[in-house]
């Protein structure tokens, strides 16, 4: 499912709890949710603190070297427990402690300490390297930093009875290994809270908070994607070389197996670019509509009624003799734009804006869906799916002056998106495609970004395999 991982890491008694709980509540819940693009109603705030026996956690403080491995195997067992329950959650995800603290802060002060013996020591650093190679680390960590004297005073107050016991030591080796933790270890960004300042509660809650919520703009929401964390939390030569090597696999694959490929989405958001990418990086044959170049184009941005139906013809032709030559079994094709769009798209947008009559509907329904029974379809559909905003900004942006000079108006893109919200599914449900079809959310990828686009080689490959 679609979420952003958040590990919320430091000292016993820095606060990590009382974070967690006051950011799955208001006011703070809504300045964290605010940050998603494209935010949807299942977003949420999920939190998900420790998870532990409190009868090991106290056997462990009143004899650490007889139960050190116990206690770190239940410990690390109840955060392998939540990570099954994180993966079905949507919107922003708070993890109090992280996996790999168990092995690099606490399972590393166990054996520094000499609680625990060197057959214990591998066989824990073996269970935990097994069972989390498949685990990837948050898109995001937050590290509460506090001194020893802080922390001393903050287990106090709260009064835990095993914590009375915990010498000043050993929160200074925590302190310590969470220093190398966080300089050596992590690989995501970091955003380090000062825990030691004099603030009310509430002012340092707001305060923390509102760091994090900036936090996560400057990522860009760019690790949303199932899927794409896994590409851009890598180091950037891996992450690179990762890319590379998908482009790789996915030219081969397309050069041993003629395929069409054929892309849909609204004006704007990146079907050209796209197409072009994968022409020029995978060596396929580009089929576009050049628009500058279409007879009908111009009249019909200028009079929609009149010139509508007419237009929607000649795109039916011009497609069709596009997706004809995209069947080439000597080579593979990437199409611009996809034929049946245009009629359940395009098409009854228009008839809604009264630019086409319902016998005109009615008569490009039965000749789309002629050819579209004649002609083999294309084998991959990809969708480009993101907010109006996002691509009435780039029509702007590009400045066609067909577009602009009595052309498309912010309205017309919004209602053809809610077209496309469905249009991935009903061009199946509706017997118009019979290829697969895989949906992108341009609001996340980048296409100028060679680790995402090395992504979307990776899935395209993984779809047309499947």
């Amino acid at each position: 499912m679609e979420n952003l991982r958040i590990g919320i890491v430091g000292n016993i008694g820095v606060g990590k709890s009382t974070l967690v709980k006051a950011a799955s509540s208001e006011p703070y819940k809504n300045i964290l949710l605010e940050t998603l693009p494209g935010r949807s109603i299942s977003d949420n705030v999920s939190v998900f603190e420790e998870e532990f026996n409190p009868e090991v956690l106290d056997a462990f403080y009143k004899d650490p070297i007889s139960n050190a491995f116990m206690a770190q195997i239940e410990f690390f067992n109840g955060r392998l427990d939540r990570q099954k329950k994180i993966q079905h959650c949507h919107g922003i995800v708070l993890e109090d402690r992280t996996l790999s603290e168990d092995y690099y802060i606490f399972g590393l002060a166990q054996k520094i300490l000499g609680n625990m013996s060197d057959e214990e020591f591998l066989a824990y650093q073996r269970t935990f390297e097994l069972m989390t190679e498949k685990i990837g680390e948050p898109d995001l960590i937050i590290y509460l930093k506090a001194d020893v004297e802080t922390l001393k005073n903050r287990l106090s107050e709260r009064g835990r009875e095993s914590e009375k016991s915990i010498p000043e030591g050993y929160l200074k080796l925590l302190n310590e290994l969470y220093e190398k933790f966080i300089d050596r270890h992590v690989n995501c960004p970091v955003i380090t809270i000062d825990a030691t300042e004099n603030l009310p509660l509430e002012i340092y809650l707001d305060k923390t908070v509102r760091k994090i919520g900036d936090g996560i703009r400057d990522l860009n929401l760019r690790i949303t994607t199932p899927g794409i964390s896994d590409w851009v939390t890598l180091p950037l030569t891996k992450a690179t070389l990762k890319a590379i090597d998908a482009e790789t696999s996915l030219e081969s694959y397309l050069r041993e197996n003629p395929t069409l490929i054929t892309i849909a989405g609204n004006v704007g958001l990146g079907k050209s670019t796209l197409t072009a990418l994968m022409e020029r990086s995978l060596k396929l044959e580009g089929l576009y509509e050049s628009p500058e170049k279409n007879p009908l184009l111009e009249k019909f941005l200028g009079d929609k009624p009149q010139y509508c139906f007419d237009l929607q013809m000649h795109f039916l032709k011009m497609r069709a003799e596009m997706q004809i030559r995209g069947h080439d079994e000597k080579m593979s094709y990437v199409m611009d734009r996809s034929l049946p769009e245009d009629l359940l798209v395009f098409c009854y947008q228009f008839r809604q804006d009264g630019h086409l009559t319902q016998n005109q509907l009615d008569l490009l329904t039965s000749e789309f869906k002629r050819a579209c029974d004649q002609i083999p379809s294309s084998d991959l559909m990809i969708v480009l799916k993101g907010p109006s905003e996002l691509a009435w900004d780039r029509i702007t942006q590009r400045g066609r002056l067909m577009e602009m000079e009595g052309g498309w108006v912010k309205s017309e893109i919004e209602s053809l998106n809610k077209w496309y919200e469905t249009y991935g599914a009903n061009v199946v449900d509706y017997g118009y495609h019979r290829g697969k079809v895989l949906e992108l959310d341009v609001n996340i990828l980048d296409f100028t970004n060679r680790i995402h686009v090395g992504y979307i080689f990776d899935l395209i490959l993984k779809t047309l395999k499947n």
